[in-house]
């Protein structure tokens, strides 16, 4: 029915003088062009009116009230980094006042063997608080995780208590009677001798060695009276 018709494709007229140029010609002419306008500097139009036909350019108004550069931090090269980076958060952590007790160097660090007292928050609302009442045996120095450890005796039975210094839930730490202290010393003999260890975990085994907390704790609060009572 329908006869078979030849598809005719008609080109462009070809110019007799132009010349046949690669297919790639024109993507290298686009990319040229895109790189000079990129990479050239745009001048600003003239304003209307002004007589100059070529306008210089003008610098961007950058705010003035921007701080380019913040305060360098203080920075103690004898310490390092990191402790720099304890020094800082032990600084704005809580507890500061008890970092000296536990401080190697410091003249008011407490020496093993001494007898502390701790009053520790029990719930997350600070209402109530509970008091604890041991010998230290060990101090495990750790920057913001310096922990300490007490023991006592009650009911003839050992029992040990591990203290964060830097946990919210410490309320207050106070020293009862210090390792080595001449006040109340008996024939010139401090009540608590100073011991030669660091760690005095061989007082597990050894609970004789152990001073008299409850007979120690009276004696100094009699002590505290009395001169409260007679200055």
């Amino acid at each position: 029915m329908f006869a078979t018709r030849p598809l005719i494709q008609r080109l462009p007229k070809a110019c007799p003088h132009a010349r046949l140029r690669p297919e790639g010609s024109s993507l290298h002419q686009l990319s040229r062009h895109r790189h000079l306008t990129t990479t050239s500097e745009v001048q600003p139009r003239p304003e209307p009116g002004s007589s100059s036909s070529s306008a210089t350019p003008r610098a961007y108004p950058f705010s003035e009230a921007v701080i380019s550069s913040p305060k360098a931090i203080p920075y103690e090269q004898q310490l390092g980094l990191m402790g720099n980076v304890e020094k800082k958060l032990i600084s704005s952590g809580v507890n500061q006042e008890f970092h000296n007790f536990f401080r190697k160097n410091h003249p008011d660090s407490v020496r093993p063997l001494s007898i502390i007292r701790v009053e520790s928050y029990t719930n997350a609302a600070r209402t109530t608080s509970n008091v604890f009442t041991g010998v230290l045996m060990a101090v495990r120095r750790r920057g913001t995780e310096t922990s300490f450890r007490l023991r006592t005796i009650l009911e003839r039975v050992g029992v040990e208590m591990k203290f964060s210094v830097f946990s919210p839930v410490i309320k207050n730490i106070s020293v009862i009677k210090r390792a080595g202290d001449l006040a109340g010393a008996i024939n010139g003999k401090p009540v608590i001798r100073k011991p030669r260890r660091a760690k005095l975990f061989y007082l597990r085994h050894h609970p004789e060695k152990m001073p008299d907390i409850r007979k120690i704790s009276k004696a100094v609060t009699s002590t505290r009276n009395r001169e409260q009572v007679d200055p």
